[in-house]
């Protein structure tokens, strides 16, 4: 794979700071960022902003299909379309099903991370339970809802080849402490959710190892002013992160505009995005069950990022922070995506005028250009 420069533009690092500037790439790493006039192999239209990739760290499928049910075809799917909204990498989300569906899915997926592929990639598996509290499951049905016993987490384990794994898991379950202790020697990203933890029971969860709140708001106790939430933890906490599904339903603008008031950088966009099928359909930005009950969004992550802009006035350096280097932040693999830096990989989404996706690379080779 031969070099190219790709500019000029406005080179928004993924910290929140930017500058103008070129971007040499080499054997798909980042070689340089170039600040002066170059020759250019890409020329990018002008008023262009280029940004690191977008992640997104909960997704449940694409192309109406789900990881827990069709694994290999969601898969196909979101690696082919991601692109199209400034997506590289993804991490597939299993909710809550039959225990031993949920670890055929997540061993097929594991499977697929090392697989070259030209569009975007998956970065691992995030398990969204089973091991919630059954109050506040929402979408996830009570019958699979588990405990979290040492097989259990053992079994869940042996899945994992490659790539990252994430737990989310309600910290107050039984036996809840003792398997986030293992979890967290053994590697895995835990993630506090579906949980009805109180502040006293937050804090602790957070000197246990749980650094990130699954969509903050949703599946927890809210803000209140005579009671106490795991949320007031995460929110107070200057290291924590929470992640938000920022579609303007699952969690109001205002509230969006306090979260990233509160967290900053350590506010991570994501989607949970949930094929409308089986049962399932789309009301607005939102996918509801049969019942009314939310079952994700059909967000995009881009979108995401414009939704963060508008609620807060911030500029998109600033806001495409928060689903690219927060994102790999939260999921341990900053040295490999997720900032304009020497060495990390050419994971390239180009913004247009209007703050649209324009064009994108992947490992430094165009994978989508729009027109």
């Amino acid at each position: 794979m031969g070099g190219r420069t790709i500019g000029h533009a406005l080179l928004a690092i993924g910290d929140g700071t930017s500058h103008q500037g070129s971007i040499r790439v080499e054997d798909g790493l980042i070689a340089r960022l170039d600040d002066g006039p170059h020759h250019l192999d890409y020329e990018l239209p002008f008023g262009s902003t280029v940004t690191p990739g977008l992640i997104d760290l909960h997704v449940n499928g694409g192309g109406g299909h789900r990881f827990d049910r069709d694994p290999l075809a969601a898969l196909q799917a979101l690696a082919g379309s991601g692109p199209r909204f400034g997506m590289t990498a993804f991490l597939p989300t299993l909710i809550s099903g039959p225990w031993e569906q949920t670890l055929r899915a997540a061993r097929e997926l594991y499977r697929q991370i090392e697989v070259p592929r030209a569009g975007a990639r998956p970065l691992g598996v995030h398990f969204e339970g089973p091991f919630l509290n059954p109050e506040y499951r929402r979408f996830h049905g009570a019958e699979h809802l588990l405990t979290p016993t040492p097989a259990r987490i053992e079994a869940l384990l042996s899945t994992w080849g490659s790539g990252r794994c994430r737990v989310t898991m309600a910290p107050e379950i039984e036996d809840g402490a003792r398997a986030a202790a293992e979890l967290r020697r053994r590697g895995v990203v835990l993630s506090a959710g579906h949980t009805g933890a109180s502040y006293a029971a937050g804090l602790s969860a957070i000197d246990e190892g749980f650094r990130l709140l699954t969509h903050a708001f949703n599946a927890m106790p809210g803000l209140h002013h005579r009671s106490t939430s795991i949320l007031t933890a995460y929110l107070l906490d200057p290291a924590a992160q929470c992640e938000v599904i920022a579609d303007g339903a699952h969690v109001s603008l205002e509230h969006l505009a306090l979260l990233y008031r509160l967290k900053s950088v350590n506010l991570v966009l994501s989607t949970d995005m949930m094929p409308a099928s089986e049962g399932l359909f789309e009301d607005g930005t939102v996918v509801r069950d049969l019942d009314g009950v939310m079952a994700g969004s059909n967000l995009w992550v881009d979108q995401a990022v414009r939704n963060l802009m508008g609620a807060t006035g911030i500029s998109l350096p600033e806001a495409v922070a928060c689903a690219t280097w927060s994102p790999a932040r939260a999921l341990g693999v900053d040295g490999d995506c997720g900032t304009l830096r020497e060495g990390l990989r050419a994971d390239l989404a180009v913004w247009d005028r209007r703050n649209r996706i324009s064009h994108v690379f992947i490992g430094g080779e165009l994978v989508y250009a729009n027109g």
